[in-house]
């Protein structure tokens, strides 16, 4: 899919079908369109094919004709079908007269809402693509904050592993994060100590500043949240554990109770019972048994009861 901005007024605005714009966005290209960026614009093949590989760090590299950039930024998402935050790779190439964005799918990167109104020359429009993946991440990071203080209000009581498995999931997605943001920050010193050759502007310098600073509280979080998660799962295996030993420890005491009463009845047999209470009317006969049944059992629990608890809580 082919998309083609142009700046008026600062701000980033969709050009009429049939024209053609400074800013050319490429979402995952046919054969043609890289056919046409590799012979007509002169971008390598290998650079084109690391801007669509999910799994290629951020880099800068200067070509002949233009200035190749790879940077991360994070995937849309659907919580409706998966629990899963994913890292994409973003191919921006700088010429002088037009800056040309490449991506494996489609996304907004200009749509999204109001971008800032710092750099609006074609090197400004990387730093606001860079803006735009900070601040995705950032907004990322909230949702696996406020997912994962709901699953830790739910984790103490689940008996099932659904749970356990988003952990798993946010904690595999926060170490791709945390491992982009990282590779932005190192893209991000690099335009920082080239920026005479790209082509910054003092003010699009000073924007650098304020992404690579939140660039960094984007790793700080990531980091932070992957911790909170170990912490939890941690926790997780500790509850479990202690709530199958409770369990155990209750299905003992029940068989602990029941035995006397299962030696009780195995002994007399109901034709023993009968010949002992002859002299008894069948009624109190059985309501006698039942009665001495359950004391015997009431006995037999508070004599379990009080082998398993400490004796200072017995004192108590």
């Amino acid at each position: 899919m082919f998309k083609c901005y142009d700046l008026a007024d600062g701000r980033v605005r969709r050009c009429p079908d049939g024209q053609l714009g400074i800013i050319q966005v490429y979402s995952d290209p046919t054969d043609e369109e890289k056919l046409y960026l590799v012979e007509q614009c002169g971008i390598d093949e290998h650079t084109l094919n690391s801007a669509l590989d999910e799994d290629e760090i951020s880099r800068i590299e200067y070509e002949q004709n233009h200035i190749a950039i790879i940077m991360k930024r994070p995937r849309d998402i659907d919580l409706d079908r998966m629990m899963a935050f994913q890292v994409s790779s973003l191919g921006v190439f700088l010429f002088k007269d037009r800056i040309i964005v490449v991506q494996p799918e489609s996304a907004l990167l200009f749509e999204h809402g109001k971008m800032p109104l710092r750099g609006n020359s074609i090197p400004g429009v990387l730093l606001r693509l860079l803006y735009h993946a900070t601040q995705h991440f950032l907004q990322h990071l909230r949702l696996i904050r406020n997912i994962s203080n709901e699953i830790e209000k739910k984790i103490e009581y689940a008996v099932t592993n659904k749970s356990m498995v988003n952990v798993f999931s946010f904690q595999k997605s926060l170490t791709y994060y945390e491992s982009a943001t990282r590779a932005n920050l190192l893209l991000i010193g690099k335009l920082r100590d080239d920026f005479r050759r790209i082509g910054f502007q003092e003010e699009e310098l000073e924007f650098l500043e304020d992404i690579a600073i939140e660039n960094k509280q984007c790793d700080n979080l990531a980091r932070i949240y992957s911790e909170i998660l170990t912490g939890m799962s941690e926790a997780r295996r500790t509850i479990a554990s202690n709530n199958l030993s409770n369990i155990m420890k209750l299905l003992a005491i029940i068989n602990i109770v029941f035995m006397p009463l299962t030696v009780i009845t195995g002994l007399g047999g109901m034709s023993e019972f009968t010949m002992m209470t002859e002299g008894l009317w069948w009624p109190h006969a059985y309501a006698g048994l039942l009665v001495f049944m359950v004391a015997v059992s009431y006995i037999t629990y508070l004599l379990v009861r009080d082998i398993g608890t400490p004796r200072n809580r017995r004192k108590r």
